[in-house]
């Protein structure tokens, strides 16, 4: 029988806000899935799924003109003449980087914990999205999801929002890119008609208007990579090349998606534990070249 641990208030200093090369502020969600899988490597057992509860993010930088511009950060350390700009040999170069604070809590599902004092010391030393865990609220073992989101008390659950951008993509006849890119720049008070709810025979026109998903809170994330090779163990220049531990490494490509933030008052009343169960994220190959973050189902 599996175990739920909810590890609440996460603060996570200057972890990156680059989900994908081309997108910035994402629901770190890959991360998250890594992080679970690295504590369950650690005290060997196997991670099943979590569920990522969204409280604040501050991110690094200035904004001038509806334009954000993200801090940078210069090298510290001498290596070689080539860390220096080739325009001023005084100044070290710099590498784009795009960074925030974070607080999330995490409700993670293990296929058992045999010692949680030593889980507690792993989230101690462990980074979170390439930040450091400052600190975090005492860690819980709880016995349902229902009990688990009720101790977090306030937050967004990040969903997966697949049904609505393949609704939006039918019913607007467009290709899934324009779906997404039409999507996030919905206003908030917009809603998809036809996505939730049929009118009612004698439903009067104003209130079939009220009828629909609510385009609110929607961004885009990293939910996997597609391989656009097959994984070689001969390719050198990369980590864990050597004679003693072979890797098998490939190009790849990530996955974008659509997610939503969802309060967790529109949780609190619902007692179907399956429904409830359908917010775990879950990571698989469904292909052989194509490693994806997934939820079984929306509600």
């Amino acid at each position: 029988m599996s175990q739920l641990i909810l590890i609440p208030r996460i603060k996570v200093q200057n972890a990156n806000m680059q989900t994908a090369g081309f997108i910035l502020g994402g629901a770190p969600l890959m991360a998250a899935a890594m992080f679970c899988h690295n504590l369950a490597r650690q005290i060997n057992t196997q991670d099943l799924g979590f569920i990522l509860i969204h409280h604040d993010r501050q991110i690094l930088g200035g904004q001038a003109y509806g334009r954000f511009t993200p801090a940078q950060r210069r090298g510290a350390v001498f290596i070689g003449k080539t860390d220096y700009s080739s325009k001023n040999k005084y100044a070290l170069s710099l590498q784009p980087t795009a960074s925030c604070h974070l607080e999330v809590s995490l409700i993670i599902e293990f296929d058992r914990v045999r010692n949680e004092k030593k889980l507690v010391d792993l989230v101690q030393r462990s980074r979170f999205a390439g930040g450091q865990i400052i600190s975090f609220e005492d860690l819980a073992s709880c016995k349902s999801t229902e009990e688990a989101l009720q101790k977090v008390r306030n937050g967004f659950v990040v969903q997966d929002k697949k049904d609505l951008l393949q609704h939006y993509q039918r019913h607007y006849q467009v290709n899934r890119l324009q779906a997404l890119v039409q999507l996030l720049a919905q206003k908030p008070d917009n809603r998809l008609p036809g996505f939730e709810g049929q009118k009612q025979e004698g439903q009067k026109l104003e209130d079939q208007k009220e009828q629909g998903q609510k385009l609110s809170w929607l961004s885009a994330t990293s939910l996997g990579y597609a391989l656009l090779e097959q994984p070689s163990e001969t390719r050198t220049g990369v980590r864990q090349a050597d004679k003693q531990d072979k890797t098998a490494h490939a190009y790849a490509e990530p996955l974008i998606g659509l997610v939503q933030y969802q309060s967790l008052r529109e949780f609190s009343q619902i007692e179907d534990s399956e429904q409830l169960d359908s917010l775990y994220w879950r990571y698989g190959w469904p292909q052989p070249d194509v490693f994806l973050l997934q939820q079984q189902a929306q509600l």
